[in-house]
């Protein structure tokens, strides 16, 4: 049994679809990262989930239980993060995750120490007594993911987790859903950005117009681009022509371009293979290798691979 299940679900307003036909699975444990721009369907899909939408046609279940059916049962077991921050104007950061952990059945002994802990891991600590209206945009949204940390569901959903967090922000909130996964939730995130996704996901669901474009680990998607890895030369040769046509042989080559100066342009498929018979070659053609810069496509990459757009492209 999949942890998280659709078939065919769909959500239409009017004419236009959200999701078309979505066919996806999330494995028990597995952080999935859902990437695509805005308008791609990814928040809907997050809110069928949790039971916020119901699905115009399509079934949607979450470890076996039907969202649309049996969405109590759900609403158990899962927390979701906003992608817009929620608290009313006049509560405090504390009082909000006090809130938050009795209605969702965290144990009264381990209230207190979990929500102090986050606090302070989050650097909130500080800000535990402000009024929600007078936190800033990052300590408003650090507040709104703190209440899944504290939470631990066994389904967690972040709908742009890290938006308008800086950089030191960013990185505490990413170690914090890693920690959740080891301690045994599935975790679904949404977002548009490529460091994000890279750093997080077991697996990556690109997300165009409503439509599942592909679904598969980083590495994978990377690996599945031919020519996208490029291996950037400066050799000490005495026939540069010659090595290109030795090089141009080695399997996975798409292209070797000469920039002059005894510097050379590979694309090539699977850097980490084809640079190692690189090396050979030119060891025994008697090229001597002065550097060696190689550079592997971005997540963007693959998104205009598959999409036949960037990500930035609709927002």
């Amino acid at each position: 049994m999949f942890a998280v299940e659709t078939e065919k679900l769909t959500k239409r307003y009017g004419k236009t679809y959200a999701l078309k036909n979505l066919d996806f699975t999330i494995d028990d444990n597995e952080i999935m990262v859902l990437l695509g721009p805005n308008g791609s369907g990814k928040t809907t899909l997050l809110l069928i989930l949790a039971t916020v939408l119901k699905a115009t046609s399509g079934s949607a279940k979450v470890m076996g239980i039907n969202v649309s059916t049996q969405s109590t049962q759900v609403r158990k077991i899962l927390g979701i993060a906003f992608q817009e921050a929620r608290g009313f104007w006049r509560h405090k950061p504390a009082d909000i995750l006090r809130f938050h952990a009795k209605v969702c059945g965290v144990p009264k002994s381990e209230r207190e120490t979990r929500i102090e802990n986050i606090l302070k891991d989050l650097e909130l600590w500080k800000s535990r007594n402000k009024l929600f209206m007078h936190l800033s945009g990052g300590q408003a949204k650090r507040q709104e993911v703190a209440k899944l940390f504290v939470q631990r569901p066994k389904f967690a959903i972040f709908d742009e987790p890290t938006s308008q967090v800086d950089l030191r922000g960013k990185r505490q909130i990413w170690e914090k859903i890693l920690k959740l996964r080891e301690e045994g939730s599935t975790i679904i995130v949404a977002t548009n950005e490529v460091r994000e996704a890279e750093y997080l996901a077991d697996r990556v669901t690109v997300l165009n117009s409503g439509d599942q474009v592909v679904c598969d680990t980083v590495r994978s998607l990377k690996d599945s681009i031919a020519g996208g890895d490029v291996v950037e030369l400066e050799l000490d040769a005495a026939n540069i022509t010659g090595l290109i046509e030795t090089l141009g042989q080695i399997e996975g080559t798409v292209k070797i371009t000469d920039s002059g100066s005894n510097k050379l342009k590979a694309h090539v498929s699977m850097a980490e293979s084809w640079v190692p018979r690189m090396t050979e070659l030119c060891y025994e053609s008697k090229a001597r290798i002065l550097s060696v810069r190689i550079t592997e496509p971005s997540l963007d990459d693959v998104f205009l691979h598959f999409a036949g757009r960037t990500l930035s492209e609709g927002q």
